[in-house]
């Protein structure tokens, strides 16, 4: 085997020169992770912000309450439903008294007419 044989000046450029490109990578490789973490921060900022405005401040769960609030809403609706009928119940009756009094004053009228006529 032969032995490659460098001389001392050549030894020290060569380890000064790969010294350099070592300390380089390290530089780019921190500016790499420093760049990587900033992006990171912002997105854990954005997610914070978005889980703000997404989650209840108070105990129960939003779907719940949605679900409770048109249960009630279902009931209100049905109530307005018999309230509709019960309306037209006394629509009717109003009409069926009013026509009996009409009736009633006619014969009343008929009545006093026949009486005054000697």
């Amino acid at each position: 085997m032969t032995q490659l044989a460098l001389d001392s000046n050549v030894q020290v450029a060569l380890v000064t020169a790969g010294g350099t490109v070592a300390v380089a990578l390290v530089g780019v490789l921190v500016e790499l992770v420093r760049r990587q973490g900033a992006a990171l921060s912002e997105v854990a900022e954005n997610v914070q912000v978005a889980r703000e405005h997404v989650e209840n401040s108070h105990g129960t769960n939003l779907r719940d309450d949605i679900d409770s609030l048109m249960d009630r809403l279902d009931r209100v609706m049905e109530s307005q439903e018999v309230h509709g009928r019960e309306l037209g119940a006394l629509r009717t009756d109003i009409t069926h008294e009013r026509r009996e009094r009409l009736a009633v004053a006619e014969r009343l009228d008929d009545h006093v007419a026949q009486s005054a006529t000697p």
